[in-house]
């Protein structure tokens, strides 16, 4: 997904729903078993999982707009996949012992412990309020340009100045200093 807006997300939740269907009617190939079932609902929530991550990441990033909609949409998606697959574990659990070795039991109750942490812990996300200096930005010519005039407004540094940092990132910080003309030589 790439916006993250309500008919987006509907829509991948309407996608999930009919995946889930299949499984349960019998009409997937990925569930012509027991086993293959378990997985398949060990994949959709997985994928649920981090398709949740992945908005509350652009929510924060400022990347999404947070739209109470939406979350809604993604609770009620995580709580009615999270029932059917616990549904489906449950009935394989008397199953394997006298009849099958089921190793997508394992595979499942991993991906139902990720979504029942992403459900326990749910926090509403919201724009990130200070910077985010670690991410890179793509200046145009014109905002190279700005910039650079900027810092050569600003006044040098005294002659006397050293970097109250001493390791890497402050002797980085002396030779960029240096190259752009605002610290002693």
């Amino acid at each position: 997904m790439t916006t993250f807006d309500l008919v987006e997300v509907r829509s991948f939740v309407a996608d999930l729903d009919s995946r889930m269907k299949r499984c349960d009617n019998g009409e997937s190939m990925e569930c012509a078993d027991l086993d293959g079932a378990l997985r398949h609902y060990a994949l959709l929530s997985c994928e649920l999982r981090e398709s949740v991550r992945q908005w509350g990441r652009a929510v924060f990033a400022g990347r999404a707009a947070y739209d109470p909609e939406v979350e809604r949409v993604w609770l009620d998606e995580c709580t009615r996949l999270y029932s059917g697959a616990l549904k489906m574990l449950d009935y394989s659990i008397p199953l394997e012992v006298p009849c099958y070795i089921l190793d997508g039991q394992d595979v499942l109750k991993s991906a139902l412990w990720d979504l029942d942490q992403l459900l326990a812990g749910w926090v509403t996300p919201k724009l990130a309020v200070g910077p985010s200096a670690r991410q890179g930005l793509e200046l145009t010519p014109h905002a190279a340009l700005e910039t650079h005039r900027r810092i050569s407004a600003l006044s040098p540094l005294p002659s006397n100045w050293r970097p109250a940092d001493r390791s890497e990132d402050g002797k980085a910080y002396l030779v960029l200093a240096k190259r752009i003309g605002i610290a002693p030589s």
